[in-house]
């Protein structure tokens, strides 16, 4: 049988180099030629690359679709027949249409809404019909929910109790308009205000955490202290209101405001789906990015809302459109509950400050407690998973719950209420990781311990640790700004004036905030000598390489001693000039002489021999690592190096790669295929997460980042690359990026992102054609097995 990658072969590569590479290369005393032999330039070679066909293949779409390859996964769909897709693989079709031909795939779906095909089960109308509702095509998700509707029926059919509990979920937003409707407005004299709660399109994504509620509770605290506002709008909403004023610390309350206030709530992830009073103000603070259905975010806000952002939180790139950015420049400054919020802001140039969480104002609702809990009180347990819990300890859970979906706002908010005084009157000391018990627990007198899962979070900087000083510097700033503001809008300011007061305020906390970004650490001088240890050895190019030679280098052990000889074959078989390859070795023989062809000339290198990098566990970075890390200075007379990885093949003349224009660029290379792992900022994060307890490590790597670039650019596949190691060496950059291995444990693709970031030629993805992942009519080179 044959094997992965020669069934891979056939199916990518032409007739010709197929048989190349199968080919057995000749011995040196067989003949092969010598080096000396090989200065002479080939013969061009042409040859026609077949066209890649693919098949369809519904198993191949799936897990295609499954890993966010989703041309791929459309190539492989087409002419499946529609009964078996549906029947099969519903999600996977429209989750892969609707990204890479929308237009063909919504035609598709009309037509099977209207033949209400009997073989589509309720489960797959269920995903036909989400899929198209996050995608914002209103009429056609009524028309498969039509259909998925008569599926489930009473609920009898056979499908499971999510399908049918999903289905009833979505009935209300299926019937909304989405389109951003007016509400009436409000009546003269009065204030349209919105309260936010969590509803969501998606059972699955609406909030099950009853913190979300707590921070409602916070932001209710700074419209009730003001004693004479009169509620108008929904009487849950009015009562409620009424009985927190009644809850408020008399240090707080605040009189002489006379003012009628229309209440209502707002869904947080969705209110383009509500009807909503012109000028309707509201707080906008917390977590915005709840996607609906994976296919588009609920920002900006409704068009109606005049937002105060406050306590906001955003660190993805997908929410973080052009459009949003204009919507927040718009409202600015604004208010971030982490600085890894106003970093990522002031790096697309909008105004930004730190405001903390407003959960720290809590306290305002909450009045001394007549008794506390004396020393023999036990200590409470909250979403705690580190394994440190004693036995028989009391334990809670704020999040995972999933009746908090289900019961009315008005009794979450009471819940909410009742949780954080049964903290309060039970327990001497509580341990979290949830910062939205962290935070409201010590503003209502909680002596409380913060262990999440990674202190190192983005959302945690600026907020952990806190001293006393710095908890009510946060909470008494909040409560200020916040009296302020709603002062303003309370007593009928205009938009104009509301807003022109928020800039002037804030202006001084915006600066703070420009200068701290503008001031990152620098990361210090290299530890290792490595940078010396390099220059002090350098390789020369070897006499016999004529001027001309394409270098390119490639990293090689003995068990891929193989995949170089393929290698080598395909680039023989069509390069135009001669190609010197450095083989980066390891340390290990890998007798290149016997692998040298026409035209291709090898050198070996190995920089197993210095010290390498340390790491901040004190272990060395990988030697592959180091390898291309250290190889543009190994090779001082070496201006241009393409970089390949020892699985590729050539089906083109490696001249088309190697003259790349980089246009000024340190480097070209290809986007990551598919659609996962695409931010380079997503790659930033995850080397500052990865820094644990070290949270002004974390914080300094994220500012670092977001000094040196906008949030956020394509990351870049590192496997294929043309290199400037000439501007490499000019830069110095092996000294000035070594020493982020050695401080932040970085990898080699951490710090070329952190370098580079959107700065560089992309290559096509016909230089970077991955069997399984991209579906490419006629690949350039091939990354086989």
């Amino acid at each position: 049988m044959a094997s992965p990658a020669r069934r891979l072969a056939r199916q990518l590569l032409p007739e010709r180099l197929r048989q190349s590479l199968t080919a057995r290369v000749p011995s040196i005393a067989e003949g092969a030629p010598q080096a000396a032999d090989m200065a002479g330039k080939p013969a061009p070679i042409s040859i026609e690359v077949e066209p890649l066909v693919v098949a369809a293949d519904l198993d191949g779409a799936v897990n295609a679709a499954g890993g966010g390859f989703y041309e791929r996964a459309w190539a492989l769909f087409q002419g499946i027949p529609v009964d078996e897709w549906a029947a099969k693989a519903a999600d996977e079709y429209v989750m892969s249409g609707l990204h890479v031909d929308p237009d063909a795939t919504r035609a598709t779906l009309r037509e099977l809404a209207e033949s209400g095909a009997s073989y589509v089960s309720g489960r797959a109308w269920l995903a036909m019909t989400s899929r198209v509702f996050g995608f914002g095509d209103q009429e056609l998700a009524r028309s498969l929910y039509a259909r998925l509707d008569e599926a489930v029926g009473d609920g009898t059919n056979g499908d499971t109790k999510w399908v049918v509990e999903s289905r009833d979920w979505l009935r209300p937003w299926v019937a909304a308009d989405n389109d951003e409707p007016d509400a009436p407005a409000a009546p003269e004299g009065t204030v349209s205000y919105a309260v936010v709660d969590y509803g969501h399109p998606g059972r699955s994504r609406a909030s099950a955490n009853i913190g979300d509620h707590v921070q409602t509770v916070a932001s209710l605290g700074h419209v009730v202290r003001h004693k004479d506002l009169e509620f108008t709008g929904e009487s849950e909403l009015d009562d409620l209101a009424n009985r927190l004023r009644e809850r408020v610390r008399p240090e707080r309350v605040r009189e002489g405001l006379s003012a009628k206030v229309q209440l209502m709530t707002l869904q947080r992830d969705a209110s383009m789906y509500q009807p909503v009073p012109k000028d309707t103000w509201m707080l906008g603070f917390g977590w915005y990015m709840h996607p609906i259905f994976e296919m588009r975010y609920g920002m900006p806000f409704h068009k109606n809302l005049r937002p105060i952002f406050v306590s906001f939180h955003c660190s993805t790139r997908a929410m973080m459109t052009d459009e949003t950015i204009e919507y927040l420049k718009k409202y600015a400054p604004i208010g971030c509950r982490d600085w890894t919020t106003v970093d990522i802001l002031l790096s697309v140039g909008v105004p930004a400050f730190f405001s903390g969480c407003l959960t720290t104002t809590v306290s305002t609702v909450f009045p001394d407690a007549d008794e506390l809990p004396g020393p023999d009180a036990p200590v409470g347990y909250v979403d705690v998973f580190d394994g440190s819990i004693p036995e028989g300890a009391p334990t809670y859970a704020q999040g995972g719950l999933d009746e908090v979906r289900f019961r009315p706002f008005v009794q979450n908010i009471d819940d909410a209420i009742t949780m954080l005084e049964g903290y309060r009157r039970d327990h001497r000391k509580l341990v979290t990781s949830r910062l939205h018990c962290y935070l409201p627990g010590r503003s209502i007198g909680i002596d409380i311990d913060f262990r999440p899962k990674n202190l190192s979070d983005p959302r945690f900087a600026g907020l952990n640790p806190l001293t006393p000083a710095e908890f009510d510097g946060i909470r008494e700033s909040m409560n200020d700004r916040l009296e302020t503001i709603l002062t303003k809008i309370f007593s009928g300011a205009s938009v104009e004036e509301v807003y022109t007061q928020w800039r002037e305020m804030n202006a001084a906390d915006v600066e703070i905030a420009r200068q701290r970004r503008a001031g990152a650490r620098k990361v210090g001088d290299l530890v290792s000598s490595i940078a010396d240890d390099v220059r002090s050895n350098p390789v020369s190019t070897p006499e016999q390489v004529p001027a001309d030679a394409i270098h390119v280098a490639v990293s090689a052990r003995p068990k891929q001693r193989p995949k170089l000889r393929r290698l080598i074959k395909s680039i023989a078989a069509y390069s135009s000039r001669p190609v010197h390859l450095w083989v980066q070795t390891g340390g290990t023989d890998l007798r290149l002489d016997e692998l040298a062809r026409p035209g291709i000339t090898l050198s070996a290198l190995d920089v197993s021999g210095f010290d390498g990098i340390k790491q901040p566990d004190g272990s060395t970075l990988p030697i592959g690592q180091v390898e291309r890390l250290v190889v543009a200075d190994l090779l001082p007379d070496v201006d241009k190096l393409v970089i390949l990885p020892v699985s590729a093949v050539l089906t083109e003349d490696i001249a088309g790669l190697a003259d790349t224009d980089l246009e000024g660029n340190l480097l070209a290379a290809a986007d990551v295929v598919g659609t996962r792992a695409v931010s380079g900022f997503q790659q930033i994060h995850a080397a500052a997460n990865k820094q644990a307890e070290r949270t002004t490590e974390a914080a300094e790597l994220r500012r670092d980042g977001h000094q040196r670039h906008a949030f956020d650019f394509d990351a870049f596949d590192i496997d294929v690359l043309v290199l400037d190691a000439a501007q490499w060496r000019a830069k110095d950059l092996l000294t000035s990026l070594a020493p982020y291995v050695e401080t932040y444990g970085m990898t080699y693709r951490n710090v070329v992102l952190l370098e580079v970031g959107p700065h560089r030629v992309v290559l096509p993805e016909r230089w970077n054609a991955i069997p399984g992942k991209t579906s490419v009519a006629k690949p350039a080179l091939a990354r086989l097995p």
